[in-house]
C-alpha cells in the first residue's frame, strides 16, 4: 500500500513539474496581433494603406541576441507619396525589431 501511494505521489509530482515547464515556455502571439502592433506603432508617422505578414516565425540574431520573429511589409502614405516598408517584429511581444524603407 505504501509503495502504491508513493508511486502515485511521484507520478503526480512529475505531472505537475511537466505542466509547470510547459506553461513557463514563451508562446508566440498570433501573426495578426503582431501586424496590428506594428500598424499601431507607425500610425503617428505614416498613414498605412496596406499590409502583409508571414504567418510562420523565423529565428534571427540581432546584436547577438536571438529573436523569434515575424516579417512583413507595409504600404504607407507620407506627404502624398506611397512608400514600401519592410518590418521584423518580435513574435513573443509584438515589439518592432527592424523597420526600413525599401
Amino acid at each position: 500500500m505504501k509503495d502504491l501511494l508513493l508511486g502515485a505521489l511521484i507520478g503526480a509530482g512529475a505531472a505537475l513539474a511537466a505542466t509547470s515547464l510547459a506553461t513557463c515556455k514563451k508562446s508566440t502571439i498570433p501573426p495578426e496581433k503582431a501586424l496590428k502592433s506594428v500598424k499601431e506603432a507607425v500610425k503617428h508617422s505614416y498613414a498605412v494603406k496596406g499590409s502583409w505578414i508571414h504567418m510562420k516565425t523565423d529565428s534571427i540574431k540581432k546584436f547577438d541576441v536571438p529573436f523569434t520573429v515575424y516579417s512583413g511589409g507595409l504600404t504607407c502614405e507620407k506627404a502624398g507619396r506611397l512608400e514600401q516598408m519592410d518590418f521584423v517584429v518580435d513574435a513573443n511581444t509584438g515589439t518592432i525589431v527592424e523597420l526600413q524603407k525599401q
